[in-house]
């Protein structure tokens, strides 16, 4: 499951966080004097633990669509060891930035428990919507789910 854990791979002067989920880090968190950015994660942590994704081409490319779906900005830079990466300003919503890692997740094909409970959730909601408007479909009890697969209470 992709979790959010502090870091401090890339500074001690600002506030940093990686979401990863075993073995990987696939992104981190940089908060600084300019807001929040999210972005892909090119190396493996110092200290062990967890160590980049393999494949980053297919992190990009599927961390693109997504940005794309949520209309995100999209950057992509390179690291100081010519290694390209994406990026995007956001806000620090844990519950937001867990759901489009676990949306590029759910892209790549990888196997993870909220990855899994995505796909049921999606699943779910294409069970009961009654047509093609994207709105929110009624479950019970004042729960909804959304096309993305988030529930919400409404």
């Amino acid at each position: 499951m992709p979790i959010i854990e502090p870091s401090n791979k890339l500074s001690r002067t600002q506030k940093e966080y990686r979401i990863c989920s075993n073995p990987y880090v696939f992104y981190r968190i940089i908060v600084d004097q300019y807001g929040a950015r999210l972005m892909t994660a090119t190396a493996s942590e110092d200290a062990g633990g967890y160590r980049a994704f393999e494949n980053q081409k297919f992190l990009i490319s599927s961390t693109v669509q997504v940005f794309g779906d949520f209309d995100m900005e999209i950057v992509t830079k390179e690291d100081h060891a010519g290694r390209l990466y994406v990026e995007t300003p956001v806000f620090l919503d844990a519950q937001h930035l867990i759901h489009i890692a676990t949306t590029a997740l759910d892209r790549m094909g990888f196997e993870d428990v909220a990855v899994l409970a995505l796909r049921d959730m999606k699943a779910l909601y294409e069970e009961f919507v009654i047509d093609d408007s994207g709105e929110d479909t009624y479950l019970s009890d004042g729960m909804w789910v959304r096309s993305d697969g988030r529930l919400i209470e409404k």
